[in-house]
C-alpha cells in the first residue's frame, strides 16, 4: 500500500496542523511575503514551536514508527494496515491515508457523443494491500456479474488468463466492464474486447451530450488503485482516454471545473460532476451560459444553477463554451471528471482525440508543480507540449525556474485559465505565493499531423507524421507526490513513455526503483534550486520492448504492462502511450492531501 512519506521536522498533516507532510514550501502565513525571485524555501519554516518527534505510518503501512529514530512503536496486526498514524482496518487506513488508493470508486465512460462506436471499456485494478482483494459492481443500485470479466495482468505481459476468486496481495487484474452487444456492421474505429472476454455489461447509460447519466460503483473489500481505460487496447480506435480514478473517501464540496480544450469543429468541452449519495445537491457559477440538456435547465453566465443528484448518477455538460474556471459546490461530497468529446490540440490540428481526467477537489490543489513532457516523439526535445494553469483565487502570483516559459502567467484570479507552451524537455518549476493561492495544472500532447488545411486560417500545428494524438493529464503537486506506485501501460501502442520527476529529501535524492529496470539511472536537475530531478523510462519502442538495464546475464528490460515502482523518498510518475493517431497518459498515483484550509467564496 503506498503511504505518506512524512519527514523528519514537517508536521503531518493527519494531525490537523497547517502544513502539508510533504510541503515544499513554508505555511501560508510566513509566504505572504512572496517574492518572485526569491530562490528558496525554508522546509523548517512551519516546526519552529513544535514537537521534534512525532509517529507516523512505516513506508509498508505495516506499523507506527518514530519520525525521529525510525524506531518501530507498534506493528499493526496482520488483519489491520497503517492510516493516520494508527493501525485500523485497511479501508479505514486508506480513507485517513488520502491518497489514490481506495475501497469505493465510481467512473463512467467518457462517451459524451454517439458518433463513436461503444467500443471495450476497462479498469485496471491493483491490490494494495497485503490481504486478497474481492470486488463487486453496481450500476443504477443494481449487482452486476463480473466473474467472467476479470483477468489476470502479468508484469510484462499482455498474455490474459481469467482470474477465479480473489485477486492476490500485491497483484493485478483487467475488469472489461462494457462494449456493444454483438452485432454485425460495427464502425471500423469500434474496438471490441478480447475475443476470450465477456463485458460485465453492454449497456451504455452516459447520455449524448448534456444530460444525467449513471456510472459504475467499484467497491473493494481492501483498498485498490485503479485506472479506467477507454477503449481498451484503443490504439486503432483513434480515440483512446485513460484516467485515473480517485476514490470516494478523498470527494469534497467544493471544486472548480476544468475541461480537457477548448471546442473545434470536432469536439466540445465537457464535464460530468458525479454524486456518491443520494439527494445531493450541487450548485454551479458558470463563466458561460449552460445550455439546456436532457433532463438539465441551463442558466445564463454568473448565475447560480442548481440540480439534484441520486447516488451513482451523474451531470454531464457538453457544449461549445468552456466552462473551465466556474466554481461547483455541492451539499455532499462530489467528484468531477474534465474533457472534451474529441479535441484538436492545437485548435488548427488536424485530428482529434476524447479527453478524460478525474480533476481533485479544490482543497488538494498545490501551490508547486513540475513541468516536463514525454520522449519526444520525433526526437526534439523542443517539441511544444501544451500546459494549462487555472487559479483559484484572486490575487494569484506565480513564479518560474529556471525562466518563465513564453506566454506563461505571472499573475492570475479566479478562474482564469492560461495556456502556453513549452517544450517537451525544457523542465520548469511553477509555484504561487502559498498554499492558499493553489491552482491546477495540466498537460497536453498535440495532434499527431500537423495543420487542418480546411480550417481555412494559418495555423500553429506541426506534424509528427501522424504518431500520438491530442491528450491531457493531470501534473501532480509537488505536495501530493508518493514513493510507490502501481500502473499499467497498455500494450497495444507501440510508443510508451514513462516520466519520473523526484523530490530531494532531506538535502538528498533518494533512488527510484523501478521493477524492470532497478534504480534508475540517468536523472536531469529541474530548474535552478536543486530541489527536483526528471529522468523518462521507454516501456516501449516501435512496438518492441523499451529501455534496457545491467549487461550480461544481469540485463533487465522493460516492457508494457504492469509496472511497480518505489522510494525513500517523494515522486510521481506520469505514463504516456501513443500510435497512429491515437495516445493516452495518466499518473500512477498521488496523494489526495488537504492542502488548502481557507474556504471558497460560497455560490449565491
Amino acid at each position: 500500500m503506498s503511504r505518506s512519506q512524512i519527514y523528519r521536522r514537517a508536521l503531518p498533516l493527519v494531525f490537523g496542523l497547517t502544513c502539508s507532510v510533504v510541503s515544499v514550501g513554508a505555511c501560508a502565513d510566513e509566504r505572504d511575503a512572496f517574492d518572485p525571485q526569491d530562490r528558496t524555501f525554508d522546509l523548517d519554516a512551519s516546526s519552529a514551536d513544535a514537537p521534534s518527534c512525532l509517529v507516523e505510518c512505516s513506508l509498508d503501512g505495516r506499523s507506527i514508527i518514530d519520525t525521529c529514530t525510525g524506531a518501530v512503536v507498534e506493528t499493526c496486526r496482520p488483519e489491520l494496515a497503517c492510516g493516520g498514524a494508527k493501525c485500523q482496518e485497511p479501508c479505514a487506513a486508506a480513507a485517513a491515508d488520502r491518497s489514490s488508493n481506495g475501497c469505493e470508486f465510481y467512473f463512467q465512460m467518457p462517451r459524451m457523443t454517439k458518433k463513436y462506436p461503444h467500443s471495450c471499456e476497462a479498469a485496471f485494478i491493483v491490490n494494495t494491500s497485503t490481504q486478497p482483494v474481492t470486488l463487486s459492481l453496481v450500476r443504477d443500485g443494481r449487482p452486476i456479474d463480473i466473474s467472467s470479466s476479470l483477468f489476470r495482468a502479468e508484469v510484462g505481459s499482455s498474455t490474459l488468463a481469467p482470474l477465479l476468486g480473489p485477486i492476490p496481495a500485491g497483484e493485478s487484474a483487467l475488469l472489461f466492464v462494457s462494449d456493444s452487444p454483438p452485432q454485425s456492421g460495427l464502425p471500423l474505429d469500434y474496438i471490441a474486447c478480447p475475443s476470450e472476454v465477456t463485458p460485465a455489461t453492454t449497456v451504455d447509460t452516459v447520455p449524448e451530450g448534456t444530460g444525467i447519466g449513471s456510472s459504475f460503483l467499484l467497491t473493494a473489500s481492501v483498498p485498490i488503485a485503479l485506472t479506467s481505460m477507454y477503449p481498451f487496447g484503443g490504439a486503432p480506435s483513434i480515440v483512446p482516454t485513460a484516467t485515473l480514478v480517485l476514490p470516494v473517501a478523498t470527494w469534497a464540496k467544493e471544486h472548480m471545473i476544468v475541461n480537457g480544450w477548448a471546442a473545434s469543429r470536432t469536439g466540445d468541452p465537457s464535464v460530468q460532476i458525479v454524486a456518491a449519495e443520494d439527494d445531493t445537491e450541487v450548485s454551479i457559477l458558470p463563466k458561460a451560459d449552460i445550455e439546456d440538456g436532457a433532463r438539465v435547465v441551463g442558466t445564463l453566465a454568473n448565475n447560480k444553477a442548481t440540480y439534484r443528484l441520486a447516488k451513482g448518477e451523474h451531470l454531464q455538460i457538453v457544449q461549445s463554451a468552456e466552462l473551465t474556471g466556474s466554481l461547483v459546490t455541492s451539499s455532499k461530497p462530489t467528484t468531477l471528471f474534465g474533457g472534451n468529446s474529441c479535441a484538436r490540440i492545437p485548435g488548427t490540428a488536424s485530428a482529434c482525440d476524447v479527453l478524460s481526467q478525474q480533476i481533485p477537489a479544490l482543497e488538494q490543489w498545490g501551490a508547486e508543480y513540475v513541468g516536463v513532457g514525454y520522449r519526444p516523439r520525433l526526437g526534439n526535445e523542443h517539441e511544444p507540449v501544451y500546459y494549462r494553469i487555472v487559479a483559484a483565487r484572486d490575487g494569484t502570483r506565480l513564479d518560474y525556474d529556471p525562466a518563465i516559459p513564453p506566454g506563461a502567467p505571472t499573475t492570475m484570479n479566479a478562474g482564469e485559465v492560461v495556456q502556453f507552451s513549452q517544450g517537451t524537455g525544457d523542465a520548469f518549476v511553477v509555484r504561487t505565493q502559498d498554499s492558499e493561492h493553489p491552482i491546477y495544472v495540466s498537460a497536453h500532447m498535440t495532434g499527431g499531423a500537423g495543420n487542418d488545411t480546411n480550417v481555412g486560417a494559418p495555423g500553429s500545428a506541426q506534424s509528427f507524421f501522424g504518431w500520438g494524438d491530442p491528450e491531457f493529464v493531470n501534473v501532480v503537486p509537488a505536495a501530493q507526490y508518493l514513493s510507490s506506485y502501481s500502473f499499467y501501460a497498455d500494450h497495444s501502442y507501440p510508443e510508451t513513455s514513462l516520466v519520473v520527476v523526484r523530490r530531494s529529501s532531506g538535502g538528498e535524492f533518494k533512488d527510484v526503483w523501478l521493477e524492470c529496470a532497478g534504480n534508475l539511472p540517468s536523472w536531469k536537475p529541474v530548474g535552478t534550486r536543486g530541489q527536483y530531478e526528471f529522468t523518462r523510462v521507454d516501456l516501449a519502442r516501435r512496438g518492441g520492448p523499451g529501455d534496457s538495464f545491467g549487461e550480461g546475464g544481469d540485463t533487465r528490460v522493460c516492457r508494457t504492462g504492469l509496472q511497480r515502482m518505489r522510494s525513500e523518498g517523494p515522486f510521481t510518475a506520469t505514463v504516456w502511450g501513443w500510435a497512429q493517431y491515437a495516445s493516452y497518459a495518466y499518473p500512477g498515483g498521488f496523494a489526495q492531501r488537504k492542502l488548502v484550509e481557507m474556504p471558497f467564496a460560497p455560490i449565491n
